[in-house]
């Protein structure tokens, strides 16, 4: 075993590279098998649930534009706003190899988040093969609650979504806490107090500030819990000689948050309110502070504390080996619980707080782990595996996550739906590609949000629609782009305000029609509702009266908004002469009996539910039936 430690660790980075590359091949084999299509289509489709929705910040920031109105005729907006460090280098590898840095970049990220846990449990003192075994599982923990069905469980089901695939968040995030994670362990073993480590400081908490501030509040916490703890809650030891080390760490963070700072400034107001910045007053800050401590006092989460700590505690009584890994995790966990009562307490605002929750449960999950490893250890023995073992634990395990994704795979290509969707987008984008040939900046008409994203990334600028959360315009101009776009189309202001009429589904009130143009706007919950109206009908408001204040992605607009936006369509002016150059809509979501515009001026492209209009002027398309 003592020579099969040594082999491993000569060529671990080979190896867990190696491993990396069989966990990250297979999705993609299985797309190119089942699925012949545009790129940009393909990681579209592949990337989990909404991720595909910020690939735009990559395009815009590798072109430093941050600004894109989409629109001709309006220039000169403020800026979106982007979590820099969270695409910055999708957006270095964007200028070199285009779409397809998101596949390149996929692998780098899996590698990453398999070789820091690999680390961790190395300074563990877990053995090499354990450490391989360990976070394999960690890696597919996901794949674990879903093959067991455990997503029925509230509290597992979030750990199920701590890493995944989807960009940029927990892609690209996720890897920054456990970086502090690894970052906390290996500095407890070291001199802490040296430049080397304060700049590295800086560093990650500019990383997690302008990525995921969350995991920003929770790390300066348990930075500070750490030295804290280190020194006896001596305060005196803490600072006595050392504010040249804090300085240090201050001065790199700001100085590698400041471009992000410096854009903040320059923010769209109304693209902040859509991005669910709102202001924590006063009786806010009291709904969350007492839904939060509600939660504490539940009995799931008092028994999970009581048998974190108590474990905790016999580990440091009893001095198991590597306890003092045991102590960080404990110190992180304390943070994460306290980290979003000090942010309500002192922000003047907010966004997701659940984010701060789902950490909380994230951290108490890693510290049983580590915890339940260390006994193990001390009352049994180490963990041990065989060479014959390892080896075919580590393929059942790569083979079992392969065969998923190819079900997975398998099942969408079997589902009528999902494919004429996927090949409906794909046969749109070489329609689209054709017209370019004959016209360079030709202007495209949809209400498909996956389609926007395609087009943004390959250098579409004359977009009528877009979604809110990639246009800095404001919300009367993207209210003004919608009434356009309807009367283009015939239709009249019963049709546009039924097209963001409140529905139900599941726990929230959800249209995503009103998520794809407003987003947080109108999130209508216990804590806010759009300027505070509680002009609804008697079932929407009772159920947004018990909707949890954490719940922010429930959306529901009040009745005198509808009043207004349907007032606000009657007596809006149209460019009448507006003819974009390819007009896409998927019949199913949006139904066009009749238009003059499209029948006078369009030729008309079908293919199965969806509808493709193009100007007659383009005689390569038009001219074949």
């Amino acid at each position: 075993m003592r020579s099969l430690n040594s082999n491993l660790l000569n060529n671990k980075y080979i190896y867990l590279f190696f491993l990396s590359f069989l966990i990250f091949i297979g999705k993609w084999l299985f797309s190119y098998y089942f699925f012949n299509e545009d790129i940009t289509i393909k990681i579209i489709f592949e990337n989990p649930t909404d991720g595909y929705y910020y690939f735009p910040y990559v395009k815009f920031l590798s072109s430093l534009d941050l600004n894109l109105s989409f629109d001709p005729n309006i220039a000169g907006l403020k800026n979106i706003s982007i979590p820099l460090y969270g695409v910055l280098l999708h957006s270095i590898f964007f200028k070199i190899f285009a779409n397809y840095s998101f596949i390149i970049l996929e692998f780098f990220f899996i590698y990453l988040f398999i070789l820091i846990f690999f680390f961790i449990f190395l300074k563990s003192k877990i053995s090499i093969p354990s450490s391989i075994i360990l976070t394999l599982l960690m890696f597919l923990l996901p794949n674990l609650v879903d093959l067991f069905e455990l997503n029925q469980f509230k509290y597992i089901s979030i750990l199920g979504d701590f890493y995944n695939l989807r960009f940029q968040r927990p892609l690209v995030v996720a890897p920054f806490l456990l970086i502090f994670i690894l970052f906390l362990i290996d500095l407890d073993k070291k001199e802490i107090f040296q430049f080397r480590n304060f700049f590295f400081l800086g560093l990650i908490l500019a990383f997690s500030f302008t990525a995921f501030y969350y995991y920003f509040v929770i790390e300066v916490l348990s930075f500070i819990s750490f030295l804290l703890f280190k020194y006896d809650f001596n305060l005196i030891n803490v600072f006595k000689n050392k504010i040249r080390y804090y300085i240090t760490a201050i001065i790199i963070f700001l100085l590698f948050s400041s471009p992000f700072l410096f854009n903040m400034y320059f923010v769209e107001p109304d693209y902040s309110q859509r991005l669910c910045i709102f202001d924590l007053t006063f009786s806010r800050k009291l709904t969350l502070l007492n839904h939060l401590f509600l939660g504490l006092i539940k009995i799931e989460f008092l028994a999970t504390f009581f048998v974190i700590s108590l474990m905790t505690l016999i580990a440091n009584k009893k001095k198991i080996e590597n306890f003092n890994v045991n102590n960080i995790f404990y110190l992180i966990f304390l943070s994460s619980i306290l980290s979003p009562f000090l942010f309500i307490i002192f922000s003047p605002k907010s966004c997701l707080v659940y984010h701060f929750t789902n950490t909380i449960l994230v951290i108490a999950f890693f510290s049983i782990v580590f915890l339940v490893i260390n006994f193990y250890k001390h009352f049994f023995s180490n963990i041990m595996f065989s060479k014959i073992f390892l080896l075919i634990f580590i393929l059942f395990l790569v083979s079992s996550y392969n065969l998923k994704i190819f079900y997975d795979s398998k099942s969408k290509f079997e589902d009528e739906n999902y494919v004429n969707y996927r090949n409906y987008l794909n046969s749109s984008v070489q329609i689209i590609k054709k017209l370019r040939v004959e016209d360079e900046n030709l202007s495209i008409l949809t209400l498909d949000r996956r389609l926007m994203v395609w087009a943004i990334m390959n250098g579409i600028n004359n977009i009528k629609l877009v979604g809110g959360q990639i246009v800095p315009k404001t919300n009367e101009m993207i209210e003004n782009d919608l009434i356009s776009a309807f009367k283009f189309f015939n239709k009249d202001s019963n049709d546009f305000v039924n097209f963001f009429k409140n529905k139900k589904s599941g726990w929230r009130y959800f249209n995503l029609n009103t998520q794809t143009f407003f987003w947080f706007r109108y999130s209508a919950s216990s804590l806010m509702t759009h300027k505070e109206s509680k002009n609804f009908d008697q079932e929407t408001l009772n159920f947004i009266s018990k909707t949890s204040p954490l719940h922010m992605h429930s959306f529901a607009i009040p009745n005198e908004e509808f009043k207004r936006l349907k007032t606000k369509f009657t007596k809006f002016e149209v460019n009448k002469g507006y003819k974009p150059s390819i007009v896409i809509v998927n019949k199913k979501n949006f139904s066009i009996e009749s238009s003059k515009n499209l029948n006078q001026f369009y030729c008309y492209v079908e293919n199965k539910n969806y509808k493709t209009y193009v100007l007659k002027k383009y005689k390569s398309i038009c001219n074949i039936k």
